[in-house]
C-alpha cells in the first residue's frame, strides 16, 4: 500500500511539473498579447522576463530584462535576473559584474552570495567559492543541509591538504547544526574513504547504521569499506546484519524488483568473501 501511494504521489508531482510549464506557457502568451497592447510597458518586459526564467528559457527572459531596463526599470531584483540568466548562459564575467554591484549594495544578500559562489566554483577558483558558500551559511536566517555540502565540495576541490580538512570539519559542523542528516554523513564517509582515512569511514557509517530505520542497505556499504581495510572476517559478520535486516522486512518489500536486485548484490558480495 505504502509503494501504491508512493507510486501515485510520483504521478501527481510528474503531472504537475507538465502542468506548471504548461501554465508557464500560456502565461508567456498572455504576456506577449499584453506587450502587443502596451509596447512600451517596462514592467510587463521585466514581467514575461521572470517567466521566461522560470520556463529555462535565459535566453529569451534576457532580452526582455535588457528591454525592461532601457525602458526604465532599475532595482537589483532585475540585476539579479540578469546576472542569473548570464550564469545559465556561460557568460560568467557579465554574471559576475552585476552580482558584485548588488553586494556592494547588500554584503548580505544570499542569493547573490550563493551565486558568486557558484561562478567562482564554475571557473576553478574553489578557495573562493568555499569561502563564499561559508558566507552564505554565515548569513542565512535558515539554512540547509546543501549549503553545507556546496562549502565541503568547494573546500575538498581544492586538493590540498587544509582544503580537505576544512571541507570535513564544515560537514561535521552541518552535522552539530542541523542534527543527523544522512545526506552530509553519507558526504563525509565519501571523502574518508577517498582520503583512504577507513576508520574514520568506518567510525561514521556506523553511526549512519544507528539513525537508519532501514539498515541493510548502510551494513552493505560498512561491509564494502572494511573489505577495503582488508578485514574480510569483520565484513562477513556485517553482511550476516545484512541479511538479517533484509529478511526483517516485510513480504512485500523484500519482493520489490530493487530489494531482489539488492539481495542479489548481497549474496554475490558473500560469495565473494568466501572465495
Amino acid at each position: 500500500m505504502r509503494f501504491q501511494l508512493l507510486y501515485i504521489l510520483l504521478f501527481v508531482l510528474s503531472g504537475t511539473s507538465v502542468n506548471a510549464h504548461g501554465d508557464l506557457h500560456k502565461r508567456i502568451l498572455e504576456a506577449t498579447e499584453e506587450i502587443q497592447k502596451n509596447p512600451d510597458s517596462a514592467n510587463l518586459y521585466f514581467k514575461r522576463g521572470k517567466l521566461y526564467f522560470q520556463h529555462n528559457n535565459y535566453t529569451s527572459g534576457l532580452e526582455d530584462f535588457n528591454q525592461a531596463k532601457k525602458l526604465g526599470v532599475d532595482c537589483s531584483e532585475q540585476d539579479f535576473y540578469i546576472a542569473k540568466s548570464n550564469y545559465h548562459l556561460g557568460k560568467f564575467q557579465e554574471s559576475k559584474r552585476l552580482i558584485k554591484k548588488i553586494l556592494r549594495a547588500e554584503p548580505k544578500n544570499i542569493g547573490a552570495l550563493k551565486l558568486l559562489a557558484d561562478i567562482y566554483f564554475k571557473k576553478g577558483k574553489y578557495e573562493k567559492s568555499a569561502k563564499l558558500y561559508g558566507d552564505v551559511i554565515q548569513n542565512s536566517e535558515k539554512t540547509f543541509p546543501e549549503n553545507y555540502l556546496y562549502a565541503s565540495n568547494a573546500w575538498y576541490a581544492t586538493e590540498k591538504e587544509y582544503g580537505r580538512e576544512r571541507s570535513q570539519s564544515i560537514l561535521i559542523e552541518g552535522i552539530e547544526k542541523l542534527g543527523d542528516v544522512v545526506v552530509l554523513y553519507d558526504k563525509l564517509i565519501s571523502n574518508y574513504i577517498d582520503m583512504q582515512d577507513f576508520d574514520s569511514a568506518v567510525k561514521f557509517q556506523n553511526k549512519v547504521i544507528e539513525i537508519s530505520n532501514r539498515k541493510e542497505r548502510a551494513y552493505l556499504k560498512l561491509a564494502n569499506i572494511q573489505i577495503q581495510q582488508e578485514k574480510f572476517n569483520e565484513a562477513e559478520l556485517t553482511i550476516v546484519k545484512a541479511e538479517e535486516s533484509y529478511e526483517k522486512l516485510p513480504y512485500r518489500i523484500r519482493n520489490a524488483k530493487f530489494m531482489r536486485e539488492f539481495y542479489s548484490e548481497l549474496q554475490l558480495k558473500k560469495s565473494s568473501l568466501k572465495k
